[in-house]
């Protein structure tokens, strides 16, 4: 038995390839779905079976499409009642060649999810999807207020029925925990055993009402797009429109369409500060671009792509087709003629050096990283309410924890012709530099 990791990193999520070195299994497969075609051709396989452990909310399921693209059977809960999939109960059991495929319900991260206890002579390993991660278990929040406690109680026990019948040496493999959203908290590492959790995972070491509790306690917020997912898995829809053509965006249309509609600037943020097409969003594609154009654009809104060359475009597609933001109405790699607006970057010591009362700071993290520590006389505007909020009059300087997320928000209030500084720099350097950091009480 081997197991061949894919990941979809800008989501924090990984899918697995599990393969007698004949046939093989998918579980959880993105989109788009050539990756995993790929690596069946690569290793010889014959693709038999394609399951999703739960009706993803952080992303478009690549099952169906995989399906129809290689022949093999989409499965998943029968209790979700997905269009065209093979509905599987707990207990079901799959032959995939000599490898021994078993459902086993596992209710938390969502109702009906689902785990498969994969099994070939004397070897075992599990995937767990966003049941039991590395350390943690999946979020239970996701689904409303009104099923998180009784979502999290299942949790527990799901987690820990599989810690207490599963063989020590059994492999886990989670589909979060890499720095998805759908993580209940942090996860390190990429793989771990029954045995590991046994000893260092919260289910197994707090009774059933304080897990309940602990859990509910560290839930941050979530990408407002999580709302849209289920559903549109629940389809069971096959739409590769991300392979159509996109339309070519005259040039000298470029600034006027930004002034109207959402034009995304894919390109890392130090080119975007230093030339691009005014009114544009910078969000790039070395960073989590879906999950941000995801947060902040909003929802159905029809937007454009702009790119240094075709790699960064097909990039971005195939990247927002995770979360199922197929259809762009334009796209252009605009000339340096017309990119004609910059953007100031600077570091947490020009902030400290040039902190006036002229000057607002304003942190766009999220609230867990604000209460963590944040800089004494800044404003907290997560950068997903950036585009609502009222802003202060004056010169705003926008800081992250690295310059991702400020020249996001910076490229926002440019819109708004805002006078405004992107911090790119690494959060500790702003304590490094002398900046004061409030620290909240009892930390």
């Amino acid at each position: 038995m081997q197991v061949l990791p894919i990941d979809a990193s800008d989501l924090g999520n990984r899918s697995y390839l599990v393969t007698d070195g004949v046939v093989a299994v998918a579980i959880d497969p993105p989109r788009p779905c050539e990756r995993v075609i790929d690596l069946v051709r690569a290793h010889g396989l014959t693709l038999d079976l394609v399951v999703d452990t739960h009706l993803h909310n952080d992303h478009v399921s690549g099952g169906p499409e995989l399906a129809r693209a290689t022949g093999a059977t989409y499965a998943v809960s029968a209790d979700e009642h997905v269009g065209g999939a093979h509905g599987t109960v707990d207990g079901d059991l799959f032959r995939i060649g000599s490898l021994s495929v078993t459902v086993v319900a596992t209710p938390g991260h969502t109702p009906h999810h689902q785990s498969f206890v994969i099994s070939q002579g004397d070897r075992c390993a599990v995937f767990t999807g966003g049941s039991l991660l590395i350390g943690s278990v999946g979020r239970t929040d996701l689904l409303g207020a009104d099923r998180t406690d009784e979502l999290a109680a299942d949790q527990w026990a799901s987690v820990r029925w599989m810690l207490y019948s599963l063989p020590g040496a059994a492999v886990v493999h989670p589909t979060h925990g890499f720095g998805s959203f759908c993580s209940a908290t942090p996860c390190t590492g990429t793989e771990t055993t029954i045995d590991v959790e046994r000893s260092v995972n919260p289910a197994a070491l707090l009774g059933r009402d304080d897990f309940v509790e602990t859990l509910l306690a560290g839930f941050g917020e979530y990408p407002s797009y999580f709302a849209h997912m289920a559903e549109r898995n629940r389809s069971g829809a096959v739409s590769p429109a991300y392979r159509d053509p996109i339309p070519v965006i005259p040039e000298g249309d470029l600034e006027e369409l930004a002034a109207r509609l959402w034009v995304i600037d894919v390109r890392p943020r130090a080119a975007f500060a230093g030339a691009h097409v005014p009114g544009t969003v910078n969000a790039g594609v070395d960073g989590p671009l879906a999950t941000y154009v995801g947060w902040t654009m909003p929802w159905g809104a029809p937007f454009g792509l702009l790119a240094a060359d075709d790699d960064q475009l097909t990039r971005a597609r195939d990247t927002l087709a995770h979360i199922g933001l197929d259809l762009p109405l334009g796209s252009a790699i605009p000339s340096d003629r017309a990119r004609s607006a910059e953007l100031r970057l600077a570091k947490f010591g020009d902030l400290a050096a040039e902190w006036t009362d002229d000057v607002t700071v304003i942190d766009v993290r999220r609230q867990e990283e604000w209460d963590q520590g944040h800089l004494e006389g800044a404003l907290h505007i997560p950068v997903h309410r950036l585009v609502d909020a009222e802003m202060p009059d004056g010169r705003l300087w926008l800081h992250c924890a690295a310059g991702y997320r400020a020249v996001l928000g910076t490229s926002l209030l440019l819109r708004d012709k805002r006078d405004v500084v992107a911090i790119d720099d690494e959060w500790p350097a702003a304590e490094a530099v002398g900046l004061p950091i409030a620290t909240l009480v009892g930390r």
